[in-house]
């Protein structure tokens, strides 16, 4: 049968030429695999004020119209929802300003450093609305306990949820932080598994490791899973960001990305994560990193790389509205692994067709009434 399916497929590419070849190749394949394809597009750090949809930055309120306009299947957000997320109200305001887009499609969002803190049972009963109720109004209720299995709170064990419980100390055999809002959870739809932790900051590493393990071996134990998306808010790798703290005698101060890149790397490679978004650096910022650690930097950036198994794509994409983040580049190990970055409002597109992905990345400017929206970068990530 395969081979007749190959050759009804050659004889397919010889009569449409090499745009009709690839678009026959990929329907053939999804419909001997039973896989639909679909699209889902990832943004992030919109932080939005409570008393304000724009807080003079338009382009907040051009990023859901340009997500909209793109028609993914669902929407995934890498944290830093709104400014302030312990104002009263500050999730209802976020659903009224993404009125249009929450409807549109389902919307799974991580939880940010500015979600987390003191607004964290802000954010945590926003999650629960979104997951539950209102993805099911957007994509109809019925489809969507059918097409999407969902496990929010699926996690038996117990974690405190104040650093300063007597039981922080031991529950940190389980969770880095010692604590845990039980915000992580895992979305699966069709062919690819979709992973939501509980990251805010390197402090705020809130995902029980033992949840991450079962939940990554389960995706591939299942069978039919050919990515593993991983979103988070704080990066494992940034062309902005240091991977030490900034004072050596200091070591639980400042910003850095080594102690949460030790945290989750080793798993991300044992179950051959595919992809991991990640934001809290305001830009677009793309690295490549091979299980084996061989630089791979170049200029420019290949168009296509192998779906092996054998490496990594991390992506901070955190152009969603909130400050721009430009920086400065700093040569450390992300530099080895760099492919691109951009510094601009911006939203990324991943087209999932079979085993391979296409990701299009798109700047947004303008306003809501005039939203516009230019790919600035396109790659292929497949067998």
């Amino acid at each position: 049968m395969r081979f007749y399916n190959f050759i009804y497929r050659t004889g397919l590419a010889l009569c449409l030429g090499a745009f009709g070849w690839a678009h026959a190749l990929w329907s053939a394949e999804d419909a001997a695999e039973g896989v639909a394809p679909f699209s889902f597009v990832v943004f992030g750090d919109n932080q939005f004020a409570t008393e304000s949809p724009t807080s003079g930055v338009p382009e907040r309120l051009a990023v859901p119209k340009v997500v909209v306009a793109l028609k993914p299947t669902l929407i995934l957000h890498t944290g830093d929802l709104m400014d302030h997320g312990y104002d009263a109200g500050a999730y209802e305001r976020f659903a009224e300003y993404y009125r249009e887009m929450l409807a549109a499609a389902p919307f799974f969002p991580t939880m940010g450093n500015h979600d987390a803190g003191k607004g964290i049972g802000n954010y945590g009963a926003f999650l629960e609305e979104q997951v539950r109720r209102r993805n099911a109004a957007a994509y109809g209720a019925e489809a969507y306990a059918r097409e999407f299995v969902v496990r929010l709170r699926d996690d038996p064990v117990e974690y405190p949820t104040r650093f300063n419980d007597p039981g922080v100390a031991a529950a940190k055999r389980l969770v880095p932080s010692g604590v845990s809002f039980k915000t992580y959870y895992s979305v699966r739809f069709r062919n690819a598994c979709f992973i939501s932790l509980e990251q805010g900051t390197r402090w705020w590493a809130n995902t029980p490791l033992p949840w991450l393990e079962r939940t990554l071996r389960e995706a591939r134990e299942q069978g039919g899973t050919d990515h593993i998306v991983v979103f988070m808010h704080h990066p494992l790798y940034s062309t902005t960001m240091a991977d030490n703290p900034p004072d050596p005698a200091a070591p639980g101060s400042g910003e850095c990305m080594l102690p949460v890149r030790r945290l989750y790397e080793d798993l991300f490679r044992r179950y051959d994560v595919t992809l991991v978004f990640s934001g809290h650096a305001h830009l677009y910022d793309r690295f490549c990193v091979p299980d084996d650690g061989t630089p791979t930097r170049a200029t420019p950036p290949p168009g296509r790389y192998e779906h092996d198994g054998r490496s990594i794509h991390y992506i901070v994409t955190g152009g969603g509205g909130g400050p721009l983040n430009p920086g400065g580049w700093r040569e450390e190990s992300s530099w080895a692994f760099a492919q691109n970055r951009v510094c601009a409002y911006h939203v990324v597109e991943v087209l999932v067709q079979g085993r391979e992905l296409t990701v299009r990345a798109q700047r947004v400017s303008g306003t809501a009434e005039r939203p516009v929206n230019t790919l600035f970068e396109q790659f292929t990530i497949g067998p």
